[in-house]
């Protein structure tokens, strides 16, 4: 397993990994148990550190507790609905980058995700290397911007 602080240009699967010194952060949102534990342990193979939420009220508790680098939503999840939490989430001023997934992919999902303020959309099954590269894409593209807002 790769050492977080190792400052590297590309992950095994080609990616580039930020050359930030800290461990990224990521909230996986997921309620099938089965999902949830394979995301968690392949994010955590490639160094990430993952907190498990599988509902709105659990969600929404984790993010006024802690900075996330991203969050990885399932849009259903169980009674609550992952397009709900996004939204919840921006209202409450959360900037953190979303990714949304969802095994019912149309473009009608695709829009309404972007319509909440989801930053990508992933539909279900994907390959593990393209969650991989989507939240390094959105990373990076988050420390620039707020690198730019600082400038």
């Amino acid at each position: 397993m790769r050492s977080p602080e190792r400052s590297t240009s590309h992950t095994d699967h080609g990616w580039a990994l930020p050359i930030e010194e800290h461990t990224m952060r990521v909230l996986l949102v997921e309620d099938d148990e089965r999902i949830s534990s394979f995301m968690k342990r392949g994010l955590e193979a490639e160094a990430y550190e993952v907190d498990l939420a599988s509902e709105k009220a659990q969600t929404l508790a984790l993010t006024e507790t802690f900075t996330y680098d991203v969050i990885i939503l399932d849009i259903f999840l169980g009674s609550d609905d992952g397009m709900d939490i996004c939204r919840m989430l921006r209202q409450r001023s959360v900037r953190t980058p979303i990714v949304i997934m969802t095994a019912k992919d149309s473009a009608v999902t695709r829009q309404a995700s972007e319509e909440v303020g989801a930053d990508a959309y992933l539909p279900k099954p994907f390959p593990f290397e393209d969650l991989l590269g989507t939240i390094v894409r959105l990373h990076e593209s988050y420390v620039l911007s707020d690198s730019l807002k600082e400038t």
